[in-house]
């Protein structure tokens, strides 16, 4: 009666590794709750977002002022005072003076750098919405990596309890003499390897949530609220993806990182215009007034003088020509810049897809076949061992096949919808999961 209440509960165990039903089930990619909250909050309050948007403030913040004319300058002073004590009223030629003078730049000039400086905002703000996507597929690889260690956890413990029922069941077979004692050793064999294997999922959980709470500017340990992953629930809500050539289309017409590329371009083609203005004459407008005392008795007139300034270059041909030179290559630079990019992002896009393409399809073949076919097995060993026609360790190796297998449709599972938001990423115009 002992035994076969052991043989009732190594079934009852069996079972229920064998029909994964967990607490709650993986809601679809895009409804996900608990990601879109974490990538809120990490758009929020990641470091690397803040300092891009503070650097689009900045650059924005430049505009104006790289539009504007200098400062005028204010010159007040004196002249011809007489010494040893400095008299100012001993000499016909004293005055005080007050000059006031603008520097005016060719025309064309301020318009040009005000339009250097809109295309390095217009290059942050590229930059920035880079950044968002990166935080947001980061923070998804994490999140379903931690996924899967909570459900790879679960099912081990799961297993775990099987084996114990296992080893309880061979000894005392053993103990009757109904079994040799490699069954007892077998059994304690593969549960201390999947000891050992439970300290390793344990070190990836702890790595997987400290990534999310990195990206979270949060403490290594916080907690983090994690669905199971249930393969069979994302199997019944795959669909198909877009042919590649057009997510390639769409990637290239929408994603910041080639409008950061295209933004350098334009701002290198306006440096070429600012240097080629450097190279013209600027203006310098002068306007002095110098009052002049009473000396000898008498009254001396005022002077009111302007003058027209003009600025040499001269030296061009060793500064500004050089200096457009310098700014046509990087304008050839960034066009290549803009090439090189647009060839790496069609070339992630379509590995993205592949990617995609190949988790839906293992997916589908582990929760259709693979599964189905593992749990079937476990069965109809167990009712073979039961009746003394199998051996106590093919039942062991049918039963980790089986539990292998549902490892791998978790993995399968988590690594699709992570893809899936990689891809997402990639291709839409939004940066929300």
């Amino acid at each position: 009666m002992q035994v076969r209440q052991l043989i009732l509960t190594a079934c009852a165990f069996v079972m229920a590794g064998a029909d994964p039903a967990h607490a709650q089930a993986s809601a679809p990619v895009a409804g996900d709750s608990g990601l879109q909250s974490l990538v809120a909050e990490a758009l929020a309050r990641n470091p690397t977002v803040a300092q891009r948007q503070a650097a689009v403030r900045a650059a924005t913040l430049r505009i104006r002022p790289a539009g504007s004319l200098p400062d005028p300058m204010l010159t007040v002073g004196v002249m011809d005072l007489v010494l040893p004590h400095f008299d100012f009223n001993q000499s016909d030629f004293t005055e005080a003076d007050v000059e006031l003078s603008q520097e005016i730049p060719w025309p064309g000039t301020l318009g040009a750098r005000s339009g250097v400086m809109r295309a390095a905002a217009a290059g942050a703000r590229a930059e920035e919405g880079t950044v968002r996507r990166e935080v947001t597929t980061a923070m998804a690889v994490a999140y379903y990596r931690l996924g899967y260690t909570a459900t790879a956890l679960e099912s081990l413990r799961h297993q775990r309890e099987l084996l114990d029922a296992a080893v309880q069941l061979s000894t005392t077979r053993y103990a009757t003499g109904a079994a040799p004692q490699s069954d007892p050793l077998q059994a304690k064999l593969a549960r201390d390897r999947l000891r050992s294997e439970e300290f390793v999922l344990e070190s990836d959980r702890i790595a997987a949530l400290a990534a999310v709470n990195a990206l979270r500017n949060r403490a290594p340990a916080d907690s983090v609220p994690v669905t199971s992953i249930d393969p069979a629930a994302l199997r019944a809500g795959t669909a198909l993806q877009p042919p590649a050539d057009s997510l390639v289309a769409r990637a290239l017409a929408t994603h910041p990182r080639l409008a950061a590329r295209r933004a350098a371009i334009d701002q290198a083609t306006r440096t070429i215009q600012v240097e080629r203005l450097g190279a013209r004459p600027d203006f310098t407008l002068s306007a002095r007034y110098g009052y002049r005392p009473v000396a000898f008795g008498f009254k001396f007139p005022d002077f009111f003088s302007a003058f027209v300034g003009v600025r040499l270059p001269i030296w061009a041909w060793r500064k500004q020509n050089r200096l457009a030179d310098a700014a046509r290559a990087d304008s050839t630079g960034a066009a290549a810049g803009l090439r090189d990019a647009e060839l790496q992002l069609s070339r992630e896009v379509a590995e993205a897809a592949a990617r995609v393409q190949a988790s839906r399809q293992r997916l589908a073949l582990l929760v259709d076949g693979v599964l189905p076919n593992a749990r079937g097995t476990v069965e109809s060993v167990l009712r073979s061992y039961q009746v003394g026609r199998a051996e106590f360790l093919t039942l062991l190796s049918v039963e980790d096949a089986r539990y292998r297998a549902e490892l791998e449709a978790v993995a399968v599972a988590a690594d699709y919808q992570a893809q899936l938001v990689m891809l997402r990423q990639l291709t839409a115009g939004e940066t929300q999961p």
